[in-house]
């Protein structure tokens, strides 16, 4: 468990930025990008992370031809890095804190 490799403070941290659904959607469609950067993340747009990143890689292949072997094998990895980062934001919402008096961070709340 995640929680498990967190101290108190962390986790109250986490709690927090899973709430802020905003947020939270503009630092997954961040890191995504580095994985999925095919055109399909656009600002306004929710997008379903595990639409259209094989076609825009075979489409890739029609002006770079590439054997369909390796473009199967960066297919598969494409898609084992954005299923392993969808796992792991799945569960950091999980993530909930058991603290009943205020945590003292070294952040300054108001800004």
């Amino acid at each position: 468990m995640l929680e498990q490799q967190l101290s108190k403070e962390e986790i109250v941290l986490v709690e927090t930025f899973c709430k802020n659904k905003k947020m939270f959607e503009a630092v997954k469609k961040g890191l995504l990008a580095g994985i999925y950067s095919h055109g399909v993340i656009k600002a306004g747009y929710e997008f379903d992370p595990l639409q259209n990143g094989a076609f825009a890689l075979a489409s890739l292949a029609v002006s770079n031809p590439i054997p369909d072997e390796q473009l199967g094998q960066h297919i598969r990895g494409t898609w084992a890095g954005i299923n392993a980062l969808e796992n792991a934001l799945k569960e950091l919402q999980k993530i909930k804190s058991e603290i009943t008096e205020p945590v003292v961070s070294e952040y300054n709340n108001a800004i």
